[in-house]
């Protein structure tokens, strides 16, 4: 156990240390209790786009590289919100390294021991904002784009605080948005080519499932393999803070375009 008193700390970080023990669970579990109601961990470490096979697990040359004791993205968030913290989200990814195929990579997170008492809140429903066209909390409420959401008190507490509370507009009665409200927002897409290069996307929070306005549906940790267009999509300012994107080609590949309309579905 941290020898550190319960409910006592406003902020936990790490590098690249969770990385390297045999128990991550417990340490997910340890770092939810010594935290305060409020407070929120920030923390880089490796992660693998797929589950490391047992010769990298029993390779001890590897576990000092920070990669042997891999979790998928998938599987580290999961971790921390079976410990109890929401609002789970990316601040930062970038390459690590390749071996046999997997993918590793260096993310930084950022999540929260969210208070529990919000029965006393007026507020009643939210409205996404965008600019994701649909949504689902960590609590499992789905929300559509502009149509208002009724929300019990627990769900209250997640949605008005960061980092969800800019996603949304809060209110205590019914608040319908449309696309001439300055609070909506959405990235729409063109018609362009599509080209295969290689490329995976894997959403990172702080929702667990997301859909854009192109028919993709992004569950987090998980790859979507995505094409040229969709790629200049996600590096938009309003979808880049919630990917990490991967390249699992071994060579540069150029193939024949698919002609993709925002009208008649998705390439993908």
């Amino acid at each position: 156990a941290i020898p550190v008193s319960t409910g006592t700390i406003d902020l936990i970080i790490s590098n690249c240390v969770i990385n390297l023990a045999p128990d991550k669970r417990k340490v997910f579990r340890e770092m939810f209790r010594v935290a305060k109601p409020g407070g929120r961990f920030t923390i880089s470490d490796i992660v693998a786009d797929q589950p490391v096979p047992q010769y990298l697990v029993h390779d001890a040359e590897k576990w000092g590289d920070c990669l042997s004791g891999a979790l998928t993205l998938t599987d580290y968030i999961a971790g921390m919100v079976g410990a109890g913290f929401l609002g789970i989200h990316l601040i930062k990814s970038s390459p690590w390294q390749v071996i046999d195929g997997i993918h590793f990579f260096s993310v930084t997170l950022t999540g929260y021991k969210i208070p529990a008492d919000m029965s006393e809140s007026a507020v009643s429903y939210a409205t996404l904002r965008g600019p994701f066209s649909r949504v689902v909390d960590e609590l499992g409420t789905t929300y559509l784009r502009g149509i208002p959401q009724p929300i019990t008190p627990d769900v209250v507490g997640l949605v008005s605080q960061a980092p969800l509370a800019c996603y949304f507009v809060l209110s205590s009665n019914p608040l319908w948005l449309d696309r001439t409200d300055d609070r909506w927002t959405a990235v729409y897409p063109t018609d362009a080519p599509c080209h295969w290069q290689g490329h995976f996307a894997l959403f990172a929070g702080p929702f667990i499932e997301a859909a854009d306005d192109d028919h993709h549906v992004y569950r987090r940790g998980e790859p979507v393999e995505i094409c040229s267009k969709t790629l200049t999509i996600l590096k938009t300012d309003g979808y880049a803070p919630h990917f990490a994107i991967i390249n699992r080609a071994g060579q540069n590949v150029s193939g024949d375009a698919v002609t993709c309309s925002p009208y008649e579905g998705s390439c993908c």
